[in-house]
């Protein structure tokens, strides 16, 4: 069992050695793929586009007055206009403001494979193909508050993008326009989507350029690697057996549905007095395999959920006492969830040798 968990450990860290190849500059400009909740995109037309993103919506109250960060923006980098490089070669502006208002700018330039001419009138002139990026990230502080868990602080990030033709466009944004469609969000945000126009896109009805990948703007699905804890109790013959859990495994999810995959290590505990009288503790450890799959609950994969379908197997590995035959196994079919999907009643039945010695049972399960 301590080999078990000792590989998977070092799995995990491996994997995140192996992965952490990022720079200085990675960790100060970019974000992780998944710090946003929030995500919508403006139309500006011309090919121009406005794209949000989020963690929590309160934050967007930064940006009802675009004008104004555009202006400081533009101020910015006036200085640095001699960096800014050819006009025709695509151009990434990366501007960053902390939580006490200090400002870091990078400016990476991207030269484009060979050359591209316009031909008119017998006149020949160069050709941009690629569009500019700006992007604007900024991070808040705040005390996160969750369940069974003291208040800590902490900081969240957002990112507002312009993917542009030039970055001499930003400045026609300048006339309270985005500010105008922010507001706009902001007011009918639970208001009706549309989404049978685009496949993949829902439209803002009350502002057909504002779209987003789900109504509201929610960003779901992907793979991500998932922890469970929770404590049990469970009937086994004529004893009421108290448990924990720990698992490991995969969520495998769409924008609406998702599959989980989890690896958990189940100790049973059972009291008994010995000869002398003494109270001894006897623990039996299954090994568990639990597969299901169900809906998204409200755009968020990591949430609990109330699963469609949902089957465990178990596999007892340690054995004390005379509780357990060898071999047994507890397979578990179907949930009963409650208050949000934390609290869940599995119907079980433990058997050994192929169907032998059939006991079932119920288990609760509280996670956490």
């Amino acid at each position: 069992m301590k080999i078990w968990f000792l590989m998977l450990a070092i799995s995990i860290t491996g994997a995140g050695f192996a992965q952490n190849n990022t720079t200085k500059a990675d960790e100060t400009f970019d974000l992780s793929p998944g710090h946003a909740s929030r995500r919508f995109v403006f139309d500006l037309g011309k090919g121009n586009k406005m794209q949000i993103e989020l963690s929590d919506m309160d934050d967007l109250n930064r940006f009802t007055n675009m004008d104004s960060v555009i202006r400081t923006f533009l101020a910015d980098i006036e200085p640095l206009k001699d960096s800014l490089g050819d006009e025709l070669l695509s151009r990434r502006i990366d501007y960053t403001v902390d939580s006490v208002g200090r400002k870091k700018i990078r400016i990476q330039q991207l030269k484009p494979k060979g050359s591209s001419f316009l031909v008119r009138d017998g006149e020949v002139s160069a050709l941009k193909l690629e569009q500019d990026t700006i992007h604007f990230i900024g991070t808040v502080s705040f005390i996160a508050k969750y369940t069974l868990r003291k208040a800590f602080a902490t900081t969240r990030h957002y990112r507002v993008s312009f993917f542009v033709n030039d970055l001499s466009d930003l400045s026609m944004y300048m006339d309270g326009s985005l500010s105008e469609k922010i507001q706009t969000l902001q007011n009918n945000i639970s208001s009706p989507w549309t989404t049978t126009r685009t496949r993949g896109t829902a439209y803002l009805n009350a502002e057909p350029s504002i779209s987003a990948r789900l109504p509201k703007g929610f960003v779901a699905g992907g793979d991500f690697l998932n922890f469970r804890i929770s404590v049990d109790i469970q009937n086994y013959k004529s004893y009421f057996v108290p448990s924990f859990s720990l698992g490991a495994g995969l969520i495998i999810s769409s924008s609406h549905f998702k599959r989980d995959i989890i690896l958990s290590w189940d100790p049973h505990f059972f009291f008994a007095r010995n000869s002398q009288d003494k109270l001894k503790t006897f623990r039996n450890d299954f090994l568990t395999l639990t597969w299901g799959q169900g809906l998204v609950q409200d755009n968020n994969p990591r949430k609990e959920s109330h699963l469609l379908f949902i089957m465990s197997l178990g596999y007892l590995i340690k054995r004390e006492g005379d509780y357990f035959e060898k071999n047994t196994f507890r397979m578990g079919a179907g949930r009963l969830s409650l208050f949000g999907g934390k609290t869940k009643i599995e119907p079980a039945i433990y058997f050994n040798n192929f169907f032998k010695g059939v006991t079932p049972g119920l288990r609760l399960i509280q996670s956490f």
